[in-house]
């Protein structure tokens, strides 16, 4: 075998520095070839993930009342949106628990809410809501269990600065008497 030093040794110094700046040449062409295909892997990489991810991303569809109870798709445990209105009479708290039971409607149809959390002062009979719930049995569609809600006040960030004099015993109706004087 021939070692290096020998090869060298034979070439003249032309030969040399040609060889070096063939072998430089190769090395910048070799790098650049490198940087361009790391850089396609990882442009299809992203778009891949971007294309997977779309399937793995729960996009919530606000239903109204009628069309939930209609829809055919919703599984069993799946998590949607339903948006309705609060019966007026139907919000029963029990007492020393955070368990809220009210009917949702749209005034034709009814739907029976079990909701364990905190409520909201916007949380009143007669309030439109969107309810994140899912379904435990299909068999009766009529009864769900909400997850978190939105009332149509806490969607309205705009409106905030009316809401200065709210409180429970008057629901803003004295300050908005005081603005119209």
């Amino acid at each position: 075998m021939i070692s290096k030093s020998r090869v060298f040794l034979t070439l003249s110094r032309p030969q040399i520095a040609y060889s070096f700046s063939l072998v430089n040449k190769l090395k910048s062409e070799v790098f650049k070839g490198s940087i361009y295909r790391a850089i396609g892997i990882l442009a299809g990489i992203q778009i891949s993930a971007t294309f997977i991810s779309h399937f793995f991303v729960d996009k919530q569809v606000i239903f109204p009342v009628e069309d939930y109870l209609k829809n055919d798709k919703i599984k069993e445990n799946q998590h949607y949106s339903i948006a309705g209105i609060i019966k007026p009479g139907t919000i029963e708290i029990k007492r020393g628990t955070l368990d809220v039971k009210f009917i949702l409607t749209n005034f034709d149809d009814d739907i029976t809410v079990i909701y364990r959390g905190e409520t909201k002062y916007e949380f009143k009979e007669g309030e439109t809501i969107v309810l994140t719930a899912y379904t435990p049995d299909l068999k009766n569609k009529n009864r769900i269990i909400g997850l978190d809600y939105q009332t149509k006040h806490s969607m309205d960030g705009y409106m905030w600065e009316d809401k200065v004099g709210v409180n429970r015993n008057n629901y803003g109706l004295n300050s908005k008497l005081q603005s119209q004087l």
